[in-house]
């Protein structure tokens, strides 16, 4: 069977690199379509493959936001590029966003992943629960949809390292409690409101924001919000895995307060990583296999978040004790579930 990843982010976003390792040791050969073409960006690239399957993870990918003038025409183009695409293939389509991040109020943000989803012989979520707001939002047949978890980000990571000897070598302090929000630094994160929260409150606890910021303006925003607080520390920086995995063995939890998020692959790697996390409630498609001693949910920064905080850092990381986690994620077990939707959109 060949099949075309659509579109090759493999650069920032490991997922697609480990899932198509996993495939290709199950049989699947996996190309990636890289580059842009203009007008019909995705069928005209899609002339060049011999596929069975197009498996589509990010379709904004073919209809970026430039500010010049065209970026309606381009949105509004991609159900007919979609549509050119899949003349000679079926299309596999993974929910990874209900709607692209910081663009959802966007022309057509909806309609092309609905027309997308429907298109498709088998969409993959990452949750029972995201199955049923797919189903609920783009009227998708339930029967389409085929719900396979978000593969184990930790194995590019090597093995943890001694809290002391991580704090070491990124110059923290070697006692106090260290609390962790960590990957690109985007605005509908909620970064902010977690600033704020503490520069007022009375805690010990530092937090450390650690990640490359989506653009210039956006980082001075944050630092300006930051302003001369002694308990927060910015290190605004891309995390290459070195780094991301002395981070992850440095501080004591990690915090997550995304003002919307369908699927986190950064809670998925603190969960595999046995790391206390905190993030609220509203984050329900994040299915992290709770009631857990290390995940721990709050209503609002307002009303408990401080309480689940003190909660977390009492509870010290566990690696060993994730192992069942990360076997349940393992890419040879995600890749053997979407082979077999594979083999369901092919029939």
């Amino acid at each position: 069977m060949d099949v075309v990843f659509a579109p090759d982010w493999r650069e920032g976003v490991p997922y697609q690199r480990l899932l198509s390792e996993a495939l290709e040791r199950q049989g699947v050969h996996v190309h990636f379509l890289y580059g842009y073409k203009r007008l019909l960006p995705l069928s005209r690239a899609m002339r060049e493959k011999n596929a069975d399957i197009l498996h589509l993870h990010w379709p904004e990918a073919y209809y970026p936001p430039r500010r010049d003038g065209h970026d309606w025409f381009r949105r509004a183009r991609f159900q007919l590029d979609l549509r050119f695409a899949l003349r000679r293939c079926r299309l596999a389509t993974t929910g990874h966003n209900l709607a692209p991040h910081n663009r959802s109020h966007e022309s057509f943000a909806v309609a092309n992943l609905r027309d997308a989803y429907r298109r498709s012989r088998v969409v993959f979520a990452h949750s029972i629960l995201a199955k049923t707001r797919m189903v609920e939002l783009f009227d998708i047949r339930p029967e389409r949809i085929a719900v396979i978890p978000h593969g184990d980000l930790s194995v590019t990571l090597g093995a943890p390292i001694s809290q002391a000897d991580a704090r070491a070598k990124l110059n923290l302090p070697p006692t106090g409690k260290i609390a962790l929000i960590f990957g690109m630094v985007e605005p509908y994160k909620g970064q902010e409101e977690v600033i704020e929260w503490w520069r007022t409150a009375n805690t010990d606890a530092t937090l450390a924001i650690v990640g490359k910021p989506s653009n210039a303006a956006y980082r001075e925003h944050l630092t300006s919000r930051i302003g001369g607080a002694k308990n927060i520390i910015a290190r605004f920086e891309w995390l290459p895995d070195a780094a991301l995995r002395d981070w992850l063995c440095a501080v004591d939890c990690t915090i997550f307060n995304y003002r919307k998020i369908f699927t986190s692959g950064a809670a998925n790697l603190a969960r595999s990583w046995g790391l206390p996390m905190i993030l609220p409630e509203r984050l329900d498609t994040v299915v992290l296999d709770e009631p857990s001693p290390i995940i721990h949910r709050f209503t609002s920064l307002d009303s408990d978040f401080a309480q689940q905080l003190q909660r977390a850092l009492s509870v010290p990381p566990d690696f060993a004790g994730a192992a069942a986690w990360r076997a349940d994620t393992s890419w040879d077990h995600v890749a053997k579930l979407t082979l077999e939707g594979y083999n369901r959109a092919r029939a």
